[in-house]
């Protein structure tokens, strides 16, 4: 979040930009640049006049090998005026054996690319279903077509040794091991997944997993079938030798089944049993906040592959690193991503921005105390640059579109500005539900999604989407305070890191340290400079902008004598820096103007931790965490900034 909360002055960071495990999974190691769909447009209108109703994937896959066989039932139903040829996409890598239709009868396949055709016997229309299916073979190991990485991989963990093959077809990939129509706003209504494999491996998939039957020649088949509503590239398949194992989550007098697939190795699910039992908690916490868990008579869990980051593939998520974070992430997916779905990639925000702010969610309700610098990481994470927008306004770049920190940082932090301009967390969580109510099972875009929240709220939103959806940037704050009486005066300067975005009207939030008792003070900054005089009993020390992390910013306050009211103008800054920060050994204090007379650093409770009047001060003893530095100058005054102490 800000690096800084209260500052001396401005001063360069030094933060390593950091991906979010989620966003590298799904940039994956494609080496193109440019989402390019597989259908052209032509196609793509062709599959637009039917809708997918039903699919059944029967598939021939090992734990070691991309190569794959099998077949993949199509029922759709018409939606033009009349429909006489019958296509879906599938990468030229993999060859089509025949299309068959439900009477029995077999057309002449066609193939144009990575599209596969056939023309119809007879033309059908509105209304009318369409039963498809299609078998095919080949290695799927398509390189570096895939938009995101391979749509079908095969790995060994490093770490534990275990072999893994799986599929992440986000968000055109789907095509290179399945034939199907890749389109977002045509949900499928149910789907089932059959798998052959030898008998010592298992299968990880969606929905339940209704039967293993034991076959000839060391083969044993896994079928799972899902009876609710689900995007192309959530369908997923994991193979590898897990163990499973199984826990379940209690929602008032229901009980939601967790099946993880873990790699077989005797020390894997030993090392992240602590982190998996947690998901529990989380589907409980999550499904209290934002609406029942979507597929509750199915299952939740995750199926372990080699790859790093997780992909949210519906009720089973594929994951290859698992700590709380991600697994409160891909869980977060269920709802947003999953049950609401972005109606097009520019929307992708209302995907990984909410999944990533339920990473900030489950610290808030289940590791209390740590949700603070959750919110500090990710503000440092958007602030490593000073423009970006979170609107995707090029979704033909795949390193854009899954934007660490513009799709994931920002879009979570946009979610958490938008929940401190509802001030009400009974309505903004009674929001959340509406809106997963509203398009249940369905797709949703921004607008519909601002629509909705001014609806419930009765607030208009369009200034601040205007400011930190569609603008660039973020304020730095530079405040002086002084009191005189029972007044607070306040002056606030604001300038921004983007000409994009000259101002962003917003609230702020400002907490006082005073003789009688801490208070937050909530002002709405509307202009550049504004000075705000507020009344205030008890004496004054310490002030602090945005204490609970609500807003990207970066910050200055000083205490300033000369803010009274009659001389708003004040006194020129007086300009400090302090330096490293994050800091592990030293940190060194320097002056521009007025010398320094001594040196405090606190915690965040107030509790004085050391004091040294050199500008050289050792703090290698202390422990990792959030700390304020006090300065104050030989003519009294004071200032004080945040200081992170990394060991």
């Amino acid at each position: 979040m800000k690096c800084l909360m209260l500052m001396l002055s401005v001063f360069t960071l030094h933060v390593k930009a950091q991906q979010h495990q989620c966003a590298i999974a799904k940039q994956g190691s494609s080496k193109r640049s440019l989402l390019a769909k597989a259908a052209t447009i032509g196609q793509q209108q062709l599959m637009s006049q039917y809708d997918v109703t039903f699919h059944h994937l029967k598939l021939n896959v090992e734990r070691n090998s991309t190569i794959i066989s099998g077949s993949v039932r199509t029922i759709a139903k018409v939606t033009a005026s009349g429909l006489d040829t019958f296509g879906v996409e599938l990468h030229r890598q993999l060859i089509v054996d025949s299309m068959v239709l439900g009477n029995g009868s077999k057309p002449t396949v066609n193939r144009d690319n990575d599209f596969a055709f056939m023309i119809l016997p007879n033309s059908l229309t509105t209304g009318q279903a369409i039963d498809v299916t299609i078998y095919y073979h080949g290695d799927a190991a398509v390189k570096a077509s895939a938009a995101i990485g391979q749509g079908f991989s095969t790995g060994v963990s490093g770490r534990w040794g275990n072999e893994a093959t799986w599929s992440l077809s986000q968000p055109y990939s789907a095509y290179e091991w399945w034939p199907c129509k890749q389109s977002l706003q045509d949900k499928i209504d149910s789907v089932f997944v059959d798998v052959t494999t030898s008998n010592e491996n298992k299968v990880g998939s969606q929905g339940l997993l209704k039967a293993v039957v034991s076959l000839p020649n060391n083969k044993v088949r896994y079928e799972w079938k899902s009876f609710y509503p689900i995007d192309y590239y959530l369908i997923s398949v994991a193979v590898a030798k897990y163990v499973e194992y199984k826990t379940y989550a209690r929602i008032g007098g229901d009980s939601i089944f967790i099946q993880d697939y873990i790699y077989d190795n005797p020390q894997t699910l030993i090392t992240f049993k602590p982190v998996l039992d947690q998901t529990a908690k989380m589907l409980e916490a999550f499904s209290e906040h934002f609406g029942m868990y979507p597929f509750a008579t199915e299952k939740y869990g995750h199926a372990m592959a080699p790859f790093s980051g997780g992909m949210e593939h519906q009720t089973m998520t594929s994951i290859g690193v698992i700590d709380f974070g991600i697994v409160a992430h891909e869980l977060g997916h269920q709802w947003f991503g999953d049950h609401v779905t972005c109606k097009t990639w520019k929307d992708i925000w209302l995907n990984e921005g909410f999944a990533t702010y339920t990473e900030y969610l489950a610290a808030e309700w289940l590791k209390l105390g740590t949700q603070a610098q959750e919110m500090t990481d990710n503000h440092s994470r958007i602030m490593q640059a000073p423009g970006g927008s979170v609107w995707v306004a090029d979704t033909t770049s795949v390193s854009r579109i899954f934007d660490s920190r513009l799709s994931y940082a920002k879009g979570g932090a946009f979610v958490h500005i938008l929940r401190f301009e509802v001030n009400n967390d009974s309505l903004f969580f009674a929001f959340l539900r509406q809106y997963q109510q509203q398009f249940a099972y369905a797709t949703a875009n921004t607008v519909e999604f601002k629509t909705l929240l001014e609806q419930m709220t009765g607030k208009d939103f369009t200034q601040v989407f205007n400011q930190w959806f569609y603008g660039e940037g973020y304020p730095t704050f530079d405040v002086k305070w002084n009191q005189v009486n029972d007044t607070l005066y306040l002056k606030s300067k604001q300038t921004t890191s983007s000409v994009a975005t000259p101002l962003f009207v917003t609230p702020v939030e400002l907490l006082v340290k005073r003789s009688i008792g801490d208070t937050i003070i909530r002002v709405n900054q509307q202009q550049n400079d504004q000075l705000f005089k507020i009344p205030l009993k008890g004496a004054a020390t310490f002030v602090q902008l945005d204490p609970n992390n609500w807003i990207i910013n970066q910050a200055t306050v000083l205490k300033d004598i000369n803010i009274n009211g009659t001389n708003e103008l004040g006194l020129a800054q007086i300009n400090f820096r302090y330096y490293p920060n994050p800091a592990s050994s030293t940190i060194t204090i320097e002056s521009v103007s007025q010398p320094i007379q001594s040196a405090q650093i606190t915690d965040i409770t107030g509790k004085q931790i050391l004091t040294s009047i050199n500008s050289v001060i050792d703090i290698a003893s202390l422990q990792q965490g959030i700390y304020i530095l006090t300065i104050k100058t030989v003519d009294g005054r004071t200032s004080a900034g945040k200081l992170l102490i990394k060991n």
